[in-house]
């Protein structure tokens, strides 16, 4: 059972490692070419970090918006998961 525990940690740590940035930044670019944003406004969706700026221009309504959202909801759990595995690991 413990070993299961420190599995799920370390494969939602490395899912939330790698999966994170790839999936949001097609997100956020399939947002930009469906919406037909212009290159100021998709730069700053595109490549300022936090997804601030996605947030901040995109409007609140489509449903890319909220698998978008539901995916950042996700990935930080799994972060959360991983660094279980991280803070017991340095015990």
């Amino acid at each position: 059972m413990f070993e299961l525990m420190i599995g799920i940690s370390v494969i939602s740590f490395l899912i939330a490692l790698f999966a994170t940035p790839i999936v949001l930044f097609l997100l956020r670019l399939l947002e930009v070419v469906t919406r037909r944003i212009n290159i100021k406004d998709a730069l700053i969706i595109l490549l300022v970090p936090f997804s601030i700026g996605y947030f901040y221009l995109v409007p609140s309504n489509g449903p890319v918006k909220k698998i978008y959202h539901a995916l950042a909801i996700l990935f930080m759990v799994l972060t959360l998961l991983g660094a279980f595995f991280i803070f017991y690991m340095s015990k």
